[in-house]
């Protein structure tokens, strides 16, 4: 970690070696009044204006606690939030102790697709709820010990969510699947869409895919476009 990120870190009073650092934020693993916790920070960007900084990271502080208590009141598992301080960039929440999805597909993809339809049950709770993860991967999606799915990581979600926001979720959950478990996108896919099927029905799930057909191409086109 930057020597910069560790100062900004200790004068919000957060101590201690890092569990993760990520592009946009740091984890620290805390004792939150006698029970283990994650605090997440923002720390700043030198490379961002300090204006333009300042707000983005107070946003999506915002943002990203709220996106947990709706999660959480739809019935979509998610870290409980603990606290909140947009002013120094932290949020405290919930420990989830479980592995990723993504270690679970090789060693038992049954239970694999099973969990596939459970996370598309989910991911449309958050879309008729108008809510987007904007991260879902398989990597965000951990399973506890008693078999629950817990989704993490609400660092990019989004409160208004458009068609194309709710599709990117199942894009990017695709593209998670694509580059670790390429054998078995097709298999994951259809169950996490199953799923999302019994809340919305199947109509709604098609035209999601449909947009996520779309994105994906544009997306080949944009790259076809950068190698020429």
């Amino acid at each position: 970690m930057e020597a910069g990120q560790r100062r900004s870190a200790l004068e919000v009073g957060i101590e201690g070696e890092p569990a993760y650092v990520g592009a946009e934020a740091i984890l620290y693993v805390v004792d939150w009044f006698g029970d283990k916790a994650i605090a997440k920070y923002r720390p700043p960007k030198p490379y961002r204006h300090k204006v333009i900084d300042e707000d983005l990271r107070t946003r999506r502080t915002i943002v990203e606690a709220k996106a947990l208590h709706t999660a959480r009141s739809i019935g979509v598992p998610a870290p409980e939030l603990y606290f909140v301080d947009p002013i120094s960039k932290i949020i405290v929440m919930e420990y989830i102790e479980g592995v990723k999805l993504a270690d679970i597909i090789e060693s038992n993809p049954l239970k694999a697709r099973e969990y596939a339809k459970t996370l598309g049950v989910y991911a449309a709770r958050m879309h008729s709820n108008e809510l987007a993860h904007g991260d879902l991967t398989t990597s965000n999606v951990l399973v506890t010990s008693n078999g629950q799915l817990f989704i993490i990581d609400f660092g990019l979600s989004s409160l208004k969510a458009s068609e194309r926001d709710k599709a990117i979720d199942l894009h990017l959950f695709i593209r998670s699947l694509e580059s670790t478990h390429p054998e078995h996108v097709e298999v994951m896919v259809e169950a996490f869409l199953e799923g999302y099927s019994t809340i919305l029905g199947r109509s709604e799930a098609d035209k999601l895919m449909g947009i996520v057909r779309e994105i994906r191409l544009m997306g080949r086109y944009h790259e076809e476009r950068r190698r020429k």
